[in-house]
């Protein structure tokens, strides 16, 4: 169940990160800690990465405004951080940090839709290469729809 203050928060968190050019990507309050944990996830506009200094900014000027607005009764902490790698692999980037790393690749070929599962070898501008079981196996970049990092198991 969402916590009742998770859109105020939000709106503080967009005002103080929007000037830092900041995006909210996420907002959760976690009350079983002691104290209760408000946790803000962040990405950078630009697209970069996330900086510690990033963080540290947008924690000082929200923690500001929250406690100006006295949300809380009690003690509170706040912790700001980026959301953390995605598991869906989208710029060369991602395709070359993972190079070596399980898969799976889902595409499309002639109206049908299907999953392959190996070993991510690397991408160029026409094809994303597997190695599936010692065996290279070529998709055209065109047929694919998504590449997902997996736990490996390939059964």
């Amino acid at each position: 169940m969402t916590h009742a203050l998770i859109p105020t928060i939000r709106n503080h968190a967009e005002a103080a990160a929007g000037s830092l050019a900041l995006v909210v990507s996420d907002v959760a309050i976690q009350a079983h800690r002691q104290p209760l944990a408000v946790v803000v996830a962040i990405r950078r506009m630009d697209g970069g990465d996330v900086s510690i200094v990033d963080c540290e900014k947008l924690s000082h000027r929200l923690g500001v405004l929250l406690d100006e607005a006295e949300l809380f009764a009690a003690a509170f902490t706040l912790e700001v951080s980026s959301p953390g790698l995605s598991e869906n692999l989208v710029s060369d980037r991602d395709f070359q940090s993972f190079r070596g790393f399980p898969v799976d690749l889902h595409y499309q070929r002639q109206g049908h839709r299907s999953v392959i599962r190996g070993t991510l070898m690397g991408r160029d501008e026409n094809v994303v290469w597997l190695n599936r079981r010692g065996r290279i196996t070529r998709v055209a970049r065109g047929d694919v729809l998504q590449v997902r990092l997996t736990t490996g198991e390939f059964g």
